[in-house]
């Protein structure tokens, strides 16, 4: 026989060996353990990873498969600028890392020829890393028509039981975190393993891993969710990778930014608004525009018995990165019906001489000034003395009522409105004397009225109650004066602003966790 005849036997009869080898591995069941949950560690996580001025906790639940993970969120939130804040976000996945086995064993197949079943046995993060380990069970098939229309998949020709060990790691991926398989090993089991090792089989099984998890992993990012009352801060993540809580324990951790400007913080307090944490604005009110909000607050003066009500409509628009420009309108129209009734009768001077009565008082807004009328009853009587320090009132000897026309008008002290009578003047106007017991009744009459109403305004103030979540930003109304409401109604507008820190930003957010708006302190 020739040597190119030898040769040629010696091929048949080992293609021959390979064909029995891979019938009979094609025979074999090799059947993968059903995949266990897998015990974590339950340590706590560590508040190094999420510290800040305000921190809360999130529960939250992922769909994965047929089911719903908990996941637990940690964040921290601190002082950084004058329009940014500090943010440390802590992701707990060790309720994933539990399922973990059951959620990623099961079928792949890759291509016609080639059929994966993965069974993974253990995930352990290992400092900054993932570390996966578990069993791949490849399936070799003839593939009929490769890459054409008609590719179908044929006979089973072989089975391959490979052993990994993967090594993922974490990164930031926009502003979540990413896995990614970085490092496989794979070692094939027993002789038929290095059969399949020799024609590439494994090599398949080490492509199809990296590509198919690579795949998966990069649709599944970890990206923590902001709590509903703060969904409309995006934070700006700058770095973030994979935790080890514990031993072994798997987490995600990332830290970044959250601007805080005027205009984000409007848009806060709109949000809040619209969850009913704040109140509404007035019914009827036009779109506004972005960067501000308007609520409506209705409130009473306790000072006066029964007490009355009165209505503050307060709007606010950013107008700086750290200014926030407020406008806001009394409505006293129930206190103005009120007035005729709580002054009736009120005594100005009684004494042995005279006695000054208030008959009534009628206040009228026009444009922006405020008009008062009233009318004095005023009588002066013969006075006696009756010993050293004693004296009788005696006959009357005039009565005389003299309606008076006065200017009001407004200041503010420590956002107060504090009222004071100006330009007093008699309506109609007296001829005028210089002399004589008429003019100085008159005139006394005058002066008590501006004295007594004037004390009454300005030991009153005004002092609108706003709820403690603006109360909290110390708005500083700067100027205001009066404004007519409808036809006549009473009102005063007021103008100032609210200077913005992140400090002013910690103090709501605290405010808002001690209410319940966000998740409580871990």
């Amino acid at each position: 026989m020739t040597d190119t005849g030898s040769a040629r036997s010696r091929w048949r009869a080992a293609l021959a060996g390979l064909s029995v080898v891979m019938a009979l591995s094609g025979c074999e069941r090799a059947d993968l353990p059903a995949p266990v949950r897998q015990a974590v560690s339950d340590a706590p996580m560590d508040v190094a990873l999420f510290s800040g001025d305000v921190m809360f906790s999130l529960a939250e639940r992922i769909e994965a498969q047929d089911r719903a993970l908990p996941v637990t969120a940690y964040f921290g939130l601190s002082s950084l600028g004058d329009t940014r804040l500090g943010i440390k976000a802590a992701v707990d996945l060790r309720d994933i890392q539990r399922d973990l086995p059951s959620l990623l064993s099961g079928r792949l197949d890759p291509d016609c020829g080639l059929g994966i079943e993965l069974g993974l046995a253990q995930t352990q993060a290992e400092g900054d890393a993932v570390r996966a380990r578990g069993t791949v069970k490849a399936d070799l098939y003839r593939c009929k028509g490769r890459d054409t229309e008609r590719e179908a998949r044929g006979a089973h020709l072989w089975t391959q039981l490979v052993d990994f060990d993967a090594v993922l790691g974490a990164g930031l991926t926009g502003e979540c975190v990413g896995f990614e398989l970085r490092e496989l090993a794979l070692d094939p089991r027993g002789f038929l393993g290095g059969l399949g090792t020799a024609f590439g089989i494994t090599e398949k099984v080490r492509k199809a891993i990296l590509d198919k998890g690579n795949a998966a992993l990069r649709d599944t990012p970890i990206c923590p969710d902001m709590p509903p009352a703060l969904e409309r801060l995006s934070p700006d993540f700058g770095s973030g990778g994979a935790i080890e809580i514990g031993d072994g324990g798997l987490g995600a951790a990332l830290s970044g930014t959250v601007e805080t400007d005027a205009e984000r913080l409007v848009g806060l307090m709109a949000l809040w608004q619209e969850k009913g944490f704040l109140p509404g604005a007035a019914e009827g009110l036009s779109p506004l525009q972005q960067g501000a909000v308007a609520f409506r607050f209705d409130q009473r003066l306790e000072t006066l018995e029964p007490p009355v009500p009165y209505r503050l409509d307060l709007g606010m628009s950013a107008v700086a990165p750290t200014r926030i420009g407020l406008r806001a309108r009394l409505d006293l129209s129930a206190l103005q019906e009120r007035l005729p009734e709580l002054v009736e009768g009120a005594l100005l001077v009684d004494d042995c001489s005279r006695r000054i009565e208030l008959r009534g008082l009628e206040t009228i807004a026009q444009a922006k000034s405020l008009v008062a009328l009233a009318r004095l009853e005023a009588r002066s009587f013969t006075c006696e003395r009756t010993g050293d320090s004693a004296w009788q009132r005696g006959a009357l000897e005039h009565s005389e009522e003299v309606d008076v026309r006065a200017e009001v008008s407004a200041s503010l002290s420590d956002n107060c409105t504090v009222f004071e009578l100006i330009d007093i003047a008699r309506d109609p106007p007296l001829p005028v004397i210089s002399e004589g017991r008429q003019g100085a009744r008159t005139q006394a009459a005058r002066t008590l009225f501006i004295d007594a109403v004037d004390a009454l305004l300005k030991d009153r103030p005004l002092c609108p109650d706003l709820p403690e979540e603006l109360r909290v930003l110390d708005p500083q109304f700067s100027t205001g004066g009066p404004v007519e409401i409808g036809n006549g109604g009473l009102g005063f507008g007021l103008e100032g602003s609210v200077d913005l820190s992140t400090g002013t930003m910690i103090a709501i957010l605290t405010l808002l966790q001690e209410r319940g708006v966000l998740p409580p302190r871990p």
